[in-house]
C-alpha cells in the first residue's frame, strides 16, 4: 500500500492479487493439496492453501470487495 501512495498508483493492489491467484492456480493445478504423498506433506499445503486465502482476503478487503466464503 505505501508503494502505491507513494508511486501514485492505486492499481498496484488489485495487480498483487491477480498475480498471487495467478501463481496460487498454477501451483494448485500442479500439485495435489489433499492427494500429496505423505501427511506432512498434505497439512504444509493446506497451510500454504490457507496462507493465501488470507492474503487474498485482505488484499480484496483493501479493495472494497467481499471475498466468497466458497468457491
Amino acid at each position: 500500500m505505501r508503494e502505491s501512495g507513494e508511486r501514485l498508483q492505486p492499481n498496484l493492489p488489485a495487480l498483487y492479487a491477480a498475480k498471487l491467484a495467478l501463481a496460487f492456480n498454477t501451483f494448485y493445478e500442479a500439485a495435489p493439496v489433499i492427494e500429496a504423498e505423505t501427511p506432512e506433506l498434505i497439512a504444509a499445503r493446506l497451510r500454504l492453501v490457507n496462507s493465501v486465502r488470507i492474503v487474498l482476503q485482505n488484499a480484496l478487503n483493501l479493495l472494497g470487495i467481499v471475498a466468497p466464503e466458497r468457491m
